[in-house]
């Protein structure tokens, strides 16, 4: 690890969890939460939403691994996703800055493309795979949130004094969360979740995308593990989606059309692959994934 000390806001959390195991023992990490810590480590008690408590948990760090947020569009009214994630970033870059961090990897959504979640407003493709070129069109408060964040990466990141990388990842399959998942599965028309003593339905958006939350957490590892890099985002992803039907088809069945296909290959070799390109993230960080839910659900495909 090229960062002797590593903090890692959301610490308390879920994700954030997993990525403290995963950072421990690399680097001295430390946290920072309105949650209490689950491993005893340096922590500091408090919001992102308050400046003064993102300054002092900067405050000797050489890296910022930020997590913590709004994690969904349930989690909140849409002023208070955009307050805490939208806010709550602006605060975890400029202390940084202003602490001599010398790199900062924000948390985004593969939202940020405008297919996930709101039925009445979700936004197809251009092309697949969705590379980091294609437009961003959000249109829920959670996804808006993320494209912000995003953009308040890229400017800081364009200051010159910090070094930022934004992932992306699609709906973490928790372990919490596969009883859902299994649920939906065994019945992909009928399921209306929670319906197997979930806390929320399963999620992924239509092609039902996942990834393991130990692989996500190996994601954040290896951008900071980078060398010079340059602002980007990267998509992170199982290598398959959950759901039934080939990708490719499912979503021609969905729209009523076919949506162009720029790489053919992607689909010819792996027909379950996700609607997002993933060889940036390979290609850069050297990220695979490495936990397959899919042979689970379906041993045949």
């Amino acid at each position: 690890m090229q960062f002797e000390k590593v903090l890692v806001t959301g610490a308390g959390g879920l994700l954030g969890k997993y990525v403290v195991d995963e950072l421990r023992g690399k680097a001295q990490v430390s946290g920072l939460d309105i949650a209490p810590a689950k491993v005893d480590m340096p922590f500091t008690r408090g919001s992102v939403e308050d400046p003064g408590a993102v300054a002092a948990a900067c405050k000797g760090q050489d890296a910022v691994v930020h997590i913590a947020a709004r994690p969904n569009i349930w989690s909140g009214s849409g002023s208070e996703i955009v307050q805490t994630n939208a806010v709550g970033t602006w605060n975890v870059l400029e202390a940084a800055e202003q602490a001599g961090v010398r790199r900062v990897i924000l948390t985004s959504s593969d939202s940020v493309v405008g297919y996930t979640v709101m039925s009445s407003a979700m936004i197809p493709p251009d092309y697949l795979p969705v590379d980091a070129a294609h437009p961003l069109r959000a249109t829920d408060p959670y996804a808006l949130s993320k494209v912000l964040c995003e953009d308040l990466g890229r400017s800081f990141s364009l200051r010159g004094r910090l070094e930022v990388l934004v992932i992306r990842p699609v709906y973490v399959l928790y372990p919490e969360f596969e009883c859902e998942v299994r649920a939906r599965a065994a019945d992909p028309t009928g399921y209306k979740g929670p319906a197997a003593g979930g806390r929320q339905p399963a999620g992924g958006g239509p092609m039902w995308h996942y990834v393991d939350p130990r692989d996500l957490a190996r994601a954040f590892q290896l951008a900071l593990e980078v060398r010079n890099p340059r602002f980007a985002a990267y998509f992170i992803s199982a290598r398959n989606t959950l759901a039934p039907e080939p990708t490719v088809e499912r979503l021609a069945h969905i729209m009523g059309r076919r949506i162009p296909v720029k790489r053919p290959e992607t689909y010819a070799a792996n027909p379950f692959a996700p609607l997002y390109d993933l060889t940036a993230a390979r290609d850069d960080l050297g990220f695979e994934a490495e936990h397959d839910m899919r042979s689970l659900l379906y041993p045949a495909t």
